[in-house]
């Protein structure tokens, strides 16, 4: 197992933590064992920078971020043929808990450790998004995309949670057209890389992509992501911040969030049954509490 020591930066990691780990890959067995090693490095990160922060708060003092680097990522250089036989093919590596995304121009493996935080947070807004569409009798409609391999422009992605209509239109494949990402210790410059990413027609051709950023802190953000087709870019449609003071009351801005019908189903709604997705403040609430939940329990 051979640790890889860079300097400086390729453009698939730009936005991530110093502190990853990159390694070549060498086969199925290679890969298991470093992923559990990396797994438990990040449960101890999580534990220590938990500790420190229940000391800082019992001392009278804000409570800061620790100064204990978190990162969930693991990156591999492995060539297309390789990757294609061990993580597409049928015989491939079991879901261990990773969500990938693959770059074969430059052989590089992004591997995203997942953790209590990114399940019960991805799986808390697929409730509320299965809820808004029950009302509108739609909860069979659509298709949920979870751990499975987007081809985006010749690379492979896997978002924390996507959805997509069951039945498309004429012409329109079946892929998410609403897309969940749930971030840790994502930089807000990954963050953007991985909206473009999914939002650009020529690549992923999602239209609306939801990014959660998760804080050691009480504190979430929920930015709801579409494509801009006249300037070609990512706009931000919607900002929307929970937080939780020491009192233990939770205080929301920007709510509640609405994922426009006609983009999550490419089709116009047949109103007045059918109307915009609506996830209501004290589910957005509920959101950031079962975030703050798992992060928490695992850091102990």
């Amino acid at each position: 197992m051979s640790h890889i020591n860079q300097n400086g930066q390729d453009h698939d990691s730009e936005g991530l933590p110093p502190s990853v780990r990159r390694y070549d890959y060498k086969d199925k067995d290679q890969f298991a064992q470093i992923l559990t090693i990396e797994r438990e490095r990040l449960l101890d990160s999580m534990r220590s920078s938990r500790e420190i922060s229940d000391i800082d708060t019992g001392s009278g003092r804000s409570e800061q971020e620790s100064t204990t680097e978190i990162t969930e990522y693991i990156i591999f250089s492995i060539d297309p043929t390789t990757f294609n036989q061990d993580f597409l093919s049928f015989d491939t590596i079991p879901n261990l808990s990773i969500r990938t995304s693959y770059n074969p121009d430059t052989k590089t493996l992004i591997v995203k450790m997942v953790t209590g935080e990114h399940t019960g947070v991805a799986f808390e807004v697929h409730k509320a998004i299965d809820r808004a569409l029950l009302r509108m009798g739609l909860d069979g409609a659509i298709n949920q995309y979870s751990a499975v391999d987007i081809d985006v422009n010749g690379r492979n992605k896997q978002a924390d949670m996507g959805w997509g209509p069951r039945r498309p239109p004429p012409g329109c494949p079946k892929r998410p057209s609403v897309v969940l990402e749930v971030a840790v210790s994502e930089t807000k410059k990954k963050i953007l890389q991985d909206v473009d990413l999914w939002l650009d027609p020529l690549r992923g051709n999602a239209n609306v992509v939801i990014a959660i950023k998760l804080s050691r802190r009480a504190i979430i953000t929920i930015d709801s992501w579409i494509w801009d087709t006249a300037n070609g870019k990512s706009t931000n449609s919607q900002h929307i911040e929970v937080s939780e003071n020491e009192n233990d009351e939770v205080k929301l801005s920007g709510g509640p969030l609405l994922i426009p019908f006609r983009l999550l189903f490419l089709r116009d709604p047949e109103t007045p049954r059918e109307t915009d997705v609506i996830i209501g403040n004290e589910w957005l609430k509920s959101i950031a509490e079962r975030g703050w939940e798992m992060q928490f329990s695992n850091s102990r």
